[in-house]
């Protein structure tokens, strides 16, 4: 009897790995395995894009004839160079064994994370002109993530700072979660061109350089674009359909990239913010810790020194009353 309470009290392998890295709660590793990995296999696959070869050929079709160009090229590799690093880091940033037994690499990771994804946003709002058709929807589109993710990268770089921990770890979910759109955007672009393609009644603009560039068939751009032979600056629509010519393919991907980008903003927008407000108990926690690290400061407010809910609202902070909820039965 007693050796079979010893066994079934003994952890767990999955219990012992998660105590391993440092997780205190065990739903958070297999969220860190499923979203961490996804976010680690998108950019180690990726990295291979700073090669032109490997950009020339696996870009989508039309791509590359603006993308070979100096600016635009510089653009993309500058963009494509710093948030891919950028988002291999932020992974391991959220690595509780690191934040415990190596806090100074964490701090250093997370200088080094917040000029990446500076530096990169330059080199992604340099080349939204271009990308994919580059029309107003697909450039706001690229300005509103760039601004969701330098905001609330920079809001989290102001409460690490205030010492105002349970925030740090809020503005840094969303940061990482509003860079992850750009994943869900391309799965969401695909599906959409395909659906597009069965409805068979949408068309995209393309120059007639970029059409040439695209059509090694000189017979077949003349017979096909006759418009391209009389005016070869003419802008012309390209009827968008998957599974037919490079240029149909181009304008499929056209039509519904800057929508498949907004779609996936305001997902991952929703998601993150269920999943704060699904784990009130550990941001609790971390206010705690706030209050303690910045009662010892000898601040004014510990507890609500960075940018906390009740410095302007109705409902104001104290550690009793937190601890008067956390030892709620039922909490």
């Amino acid at each position: 009897m007693n050796k079979s309470n010893t066994m079934s009290s003994r952890p767990s392998r999955y219990q012992r790995v998660v105590a391993c890295l440092g997780f205190a709660k065990t739903y958070n590793f297999p969220l860190w395995v499923i979203f961490g990995g996804i976010m680690l296999g998108f950019s180690f696959a990726r990295l291979q894009y700073l090669s032109d070869r490997v950009l020339k050929s696996d870009l989508a079709p039309g791509e590359w004839f603006w993308f070979k160009k100096d600016l635009y090229n510089t653009g993309l590799k500058i963009h494509l160079g710093c948030i891919l690093p950028c988002a291999i880091i932020g992974v391991f940033q959220f690595l509780p064994i690191i934040r415990r037994k190596a806090l100074l690499l964490h701090r250093i990771d997370g200088y080094i994370f917040l000029l990446l994804l500076w530096v990169s946003t330059g080199g992604a709002l340099a080349i939204a002109r271009r990308s994919f058709g580059g029309k107003v929807e697909t450039q706001a589109a690229v300005f509103a993530l760039s601004f969701l993710s330098l905001t609330a990268s920079s809001l989290a770089y102001y409460n690490v700072k205030r010492l105002q921990i349970e925030q740090h770890r809020a503005w840094m979910l969303r940061t990482m979660v509003y860079m992850g759109a750009i994943i869900s955007a391309r799965i969401i672009m695909i599906i959409s061109a395909v659906s597009i393609s069965a409805v068979g009644s949408y068309y995209a603009l393309h120059d007639c350089d970029e059409l040439s560039a695209m059509i090694s068939n000189s017979t077949r751009f003349d017979i096909d674009y006759p418009t391209c032979k009389l005016s070869p600056n003419a802008t012309i629509p390209v009827h968008a359909a998957m599974g037919e010519e490079k240029e149909n393919v181009s304008a499929a991907f056209r039509v519904t990239f800057g929508t498949s980008v907004w779609v996936a903003i305001l997902t991952h927008v929703i998601a993150v913010e269920i999943y704060l407000r699904l784990t009130p108990a550990e941001s609790e926690r971390l206010r705690m810790v706030s209050y303690e690290w910045q009662l010892e400061r000898g601040w004014v407010h510990p507890g609500s020194s960075g940018l906390t809910s009740d410095r302007w609202g109705d409902a104001k902070w104290s550690p009793v009353l937190a601890e008067e909820v956390s030892d709620t039965p039922g909490r």
